[in-house]
């Protein structure tokens, strides 16, 4: 798995993300902190093998540095989903990791479609 990412900006996180194959999930983050969503993974079966809730949706989204650690976390509702930015083949990849996974096989692995500011 790639590393994660360090000295990470808002900017480079603004724009549009997809993540593929089984989590099919795509996340837009403004500039001024509000998110959208479409079929965001909200859970999955270890047991079965796959995603067992998705939702649409709007809220908002943070980067904090705490300590040197960055933290960026999507705000669903009353839910702050810790996402992961990893750092590959010179571009980010957002790592979702829905409900219980425990060595993160599963993860949604958003990548970055385009990096001009949504309207």
């Amino acid at each position: 798995m790639e590393p994660e990412a360090k000295d990470v900006s808002r900017s480079d996180l603004v724009g549009h993300w997809h993540a593929g194959e089984s989590c099919d999930s795509s996340l837009v983050l403004e500039e001024g902190g509000s998110a959208r969503w479409k079929h965001w993974a909200t859970g999955y079966s270890v047991r079965d093998a796959r995603i067992t809730g998705r939702q649409d949706g709007q809220g908002s989204w943070t980067l904090e540095t705490v300590k040197g650690k960055q933290y960026f976390e999507v705000k669903r509702g009353n839910t702050f989903e810790p996402m992961t930015v990893l750092q590959g083949d010179g571009r980010l990849i957002l790592l979702q990791i829905p409900g219980e996974d425990p060595d993160n096989s599963i993860g949604c692995r958003f990548e970055q479609v385009d990096n001009q500011k949504p309207n």
